[in-house]
């Protein structure tokens, strides 16, 4: 018997057919893959009209938020508790390196600037919040002082609580020159909220961590308008896992489901896009379940609203074997 090996191996030269895919000769490729949306292959500049939005289920998430008494809360941050950020056409000049929101395709421009220079992401918020010496009642505020269980740690509480702290960690950033800001929202789920009881937060959480983010970019964009900031919302990968069993004696065993995880990305989605965000990034994922969970919310977010955002995927490598915690190589994770 022939070994593998020895076996002749199928090419399009040897077969009597060829697929579709075969027919196209490799170009080089001009931008990042698209999204299968017209918005997105035809580059339509995001609106920024949030309120545009009338899904049932985006009008659902912002009437649990109400019911929470979230917009009224944020309001007395920020002065309002508005949810559209579009521009003025004429706000900045026409054409590459500025920006104006609901002029200019952000899809465009990040690969205008991505072919031409270097773009800066900032660096970590933890660490910087851990600098700030915070303690028990900085967390909890005035608001929180009942609270039944501890909050230090829950660093995106701070963006209700402390959020001069949290728009000064932003404005550091932006000061050292980075051109994107990671909202302060990476446990900003109901799924992570759970352990602090804050579940009922999550769209105030989402909100006003995009809320600050948009007005300390828009104010470093305005001190030099060639030289455009943009809101990086940040998605985290949860605290659960929905493909390890969290108990070593039963393999089935799962602490949080796909259906669960969606549902919470999804709500996380529509506030920070609520909040001003310009793209969303799905990051520090150690679990590729989790993370097309996060995708599904976000692609389901996009078809509900039509526009265009551009989506970023950061993974996790927990050691030096190159793998995440849930086996994977960098470059599996990537396929799948």
């Amino acid at each position: 018997m022939a070994t593998q090996e020895e076996m002749p191996q199928e090419t399009p030269s040897r077969r009597n057919f060829q697929f579709d895919w075969e027919k196209h000769a490799p170009q080089k490729a001009q931008e990042p893959p698209l999204p299968v949306s017209k918005a997105a292959r035809n580059h339509v500049p995001n609106h920024y009209v949030n309120s545009s939005f009338q899904h049932p289920k985006i009008l659902a998430v912002r009437a649990a938020a109400a019911n929470a008494n979230g917009p009224v809360e944020s309001a007395k941050i920020f002065g309002d508790a508005s949810i559209d950020f579009a521009q003025d056409a004429a706000t900045y000049p026409e054409g590459f390196p500025h920006f104006v929101r609901g002029r200019d395709s952000l899809r465009e421009h990040i690969t205008k600037r991505f072919t031409t220079r270097i773009a800066y992401y900032d660096g970590a918020m933890g660490t910087m919040i851990q600098k700030c010496k915070l303690e028990e009642e900085d967390f909890r505020g005035t608001r929180f002082v009942d609270a039944s269980v501890l909050l230090k740690g829950n660093n995106d509480m701070l963006s209700l609580t402390k959020p001069d702290v949290i728009k000064n960690i932003y404005e550091q950033y932006l000061e050292s020159g980075s051109d994107w800001i990671g909202t302060n929202t990476f446990s900003s789920t109901t799924i992570a909220q759970a352990d602090y009881a804050m579940e009922g937060l999550a769209y105030e959480l989402n909100y006003n961590g995009a809320r600050l983010a948009r007005e300390a970019c828009d104010k470093f964009t305005a001190q030099d308008p060639s030289k455009p900031r943009f809101v990086m919302a940040a998605m985290g990968p949860t605290n659960r896992t929905a493909s390890i069993s969290p108990d070593v004696e039963d393999s089935s065993c799962r602490n949080c489901h796909f259906d669960e995880l969606v549902e919470a990305y999804y709500e996380q989605t529509v506030a920070l896009m609520d909040g001003g965000a310009d793209a969303l990034m799905i990051e520090t994922i150690f679990d590729t379940l989790n993370a097309k969970a996060a995708v599904f919310a976000v692609n389901e977010y996009l078809e509900h609203t039509g526009i265009d955002v551009p989506l970023f995927i950061s993974g996790t490598l927990v050691d030096l074997s190159g793998r995440t915690l849930s086996g994977q190589t960098g470059e599996a994770f990537y396929y799948s």
